[in-house]
């Protein structure tokens, strides 16, 4: 078996919302960001330190899917909803069966909402985008099969 064999694959992936499962096809942005800045203490000239930032501003994930005729399941996410139970997001395993890493936020608002471009010489999927800030993402890694 090859080192590549145990990389992780990005295309199955489970979206918790709110303790609700929901399906997405696509999820972007999943990040975190500390800012830092130099602070030089007086009388030592070889080493500056280096302390975090208090947060300026909330992180933002995106969270895509194709309309479809009668959806009611995604509805409630527009602007100004408020996920008080959290955001979960587990990339699975190639069998679908266990998570290879999680990614998880206890809190979450929707900032955001848009559908593309309704183009009527167009055949293509109707595609929602969610974005949704959070306070800050935490990882989970687990080792399966290394």
């Amino acid at each position: 078996m090859s080192m590549q064999d145990n990389l992780a694959k990005s295309t199955k992936f489970k979206v918790i919302l709110n303790g609700m499962p929901l399906g997405f096809s696509k999820v972007s942005n999943i990040s975190a960001t500390m800012e830092f800045e130099t602070v030089v203490e007086g009388g030592v000239n070889d080493r500056v330190h280096y302390l975090p930032k208090p947060r300026q501003s909330m992180d933002k994930l995106v969270l895509e899917y194709g309309i479809a005729s009668g959806e009611l399941t995604r509805t409630t996410l527009t602007a100004g909803y408020e996920l008080t139970k959290g955001i979960i997001i587990m990339v699975m395993s190639d069998s679908g069966m266990v998570p290879t890493a999680t990614y998880q936020a206890n809190w979450g608002i929707v900032t955001k909402w848009e559908i593309d471009t309704l183009d009527a010489t167009n055949s293509g999927l109707l595609i929602k985008k969610i974005e949704i800030s959070h306070n800050g993402l935490t990882e989970t890694i687990n080792k399966i099969g290394l």
